[in-house]
């Protein structure tokens, strides 16, 4: 295995990281509107549908 290759596992590890802290970021954000509206309409909502 020469020095020379353009394959850098660190590179590669540090790319699926940031992929993963990215995509765990957007799950978070999402969950958590979810949950605020939730709170905020929950009400609202079940009266709709009771």
């Amino acid at each position: 295995m020469s020095t020379g290759d353009s394959h850098d596992p660190l590179a590669t590890d540090r790319r699926n990281a940031r992929t993963t802290a990215i995509g765990l970021g957007v799950w978070l954000t999402i969950t958590l509107a979810a949950v605020l509206l939730l709170f905020l309409f929950g009400s609202t909502l079940t009266s709709i549908f009771v």
